[in-house]
């Protein structure tokens, strides 16, 4: 009897991998851009409204960027609600197909109908994810602006009682890590969010998010999260960037602490000191101010 096959969902997840390929493309392309501005930042004394053109078109050019690596996370977040909805189908007409006694080929008896009615499913259930993907844009734990998210984050950790230099350095890790976008997708799909948790910690947001009454892919629901993980998993970098003197040397410090022993990339210290270094050029300046 042949029946009902389960389909063949490679192509959604090369979908997802070329996404990925695109959005790290894109990071890299924002990461050469800020070191252009603190190249720049450091020469405008000499190079005065010349550095200042400079820098108003690489901010530009960075936002347009920014959008186009969110267009794509939300295409992979598209891609990756569609197959695990296509697979739920086929999982549903190979179960029907069986229990209805008939054979796939034959179209007789409860195994066809079982069939037809799948078919009916198995359309509604792709434009489901369509609909769920359209209506996460528009609601409120969305990704807003990135200017937008930032004073979310900043507010958010700044009521915990994080100081602005603690702050400045989680904010350059976010930056290089998601752009601030809570639907960014990383590692071919295993990374989500805006500290990208990786694997069995993203299961753990997922979990935290469920039992708390809490929307892991939204904003409010990934901040709540970090803070309870900082506490309960990595209690010596949450007691550690809490207490880093306000100061732009804070900022530093926080960044690379916050690099190194919670994010965790490869060549996890180079990369450390160039998020430090967006700490100091980016962020503190902008919001040492804040609770001044």
């Amino acid at each position: 009897m042949n029946e009902y096959e389960v389909q063949d969902y490679g192509l959604f997840q090369d979908g997802v991998s070329s996404v990925q390929t695109l959005n790290n493309n894109l990071s890299s392309c924002l990461d050469v851009l800020e070191e252009s501005k603190a190249t720049l930042g450091n020469d405008s004394i000499f190079m005065g409204p010349v550095s200042d053109s400079c820098l108003d078109g690489i901010d530009m050019v960075a936002s347009q960027l920014s959008g186009l690596n969110e267009d794509f996370s939300t295409m992979g977040d598209f891609l990756i609600n569609s197959s695990s909805s296509y697979q739920a189908s086929d999982a549903a007409a190979s179960s029907n197909v069986s229990s209805g006694g008939g054979s796939y080929s034959s179209g007789g008896g409860g195994g066809g109908a079982s069939y037809v009615s799948s078919g009916a499913s198995y359309g509604s259930s792709s434009g489901a994810a369509v609909a769920s993907i359209a209506a996460s844009s528009g609601s409120s734990g969305s990704s807003g602006s990135v200017s937008e998210n930032q004073k979310t984050i900043y507010d958010y950790l700044s009521q915990k009682g994080f100081n602005d230099a603690a702050i400045s350095g989680i904010l350059a890790n976010i930056q290089h890590e998601s752009d601030f976008n809570p639907h960014s997708l990383g590692d071919g799909g295993t990374s989500y969010g805006i500290c990208q948790w990786h694997n069995s910690r993203w299961t753990k947001l997922k979990n935290y998010c469920s039992q708390n009454g809490l929307d892991s892919t939204t904003l409010d629901g990934q901040l709540s999260y970090l803070v309870y993980e900082l506490q309960t998993s990595y209690p010596s970098v949450y007691q550690k960037i809490r207490s880093v003197p306000n100061t732009a040397e804070g900022a530093y410090e926080a960044a690379y602490e916050w690099t190194v022993h919670f994010e965790i990339p490869a060549n996890k210290e180079a990369t450390a000191q160039k998020r430090a270094s967006t700490a100091v050029s980016q962020y503190w300046p902008r919001y040492s101010t804040q609770s001044a």
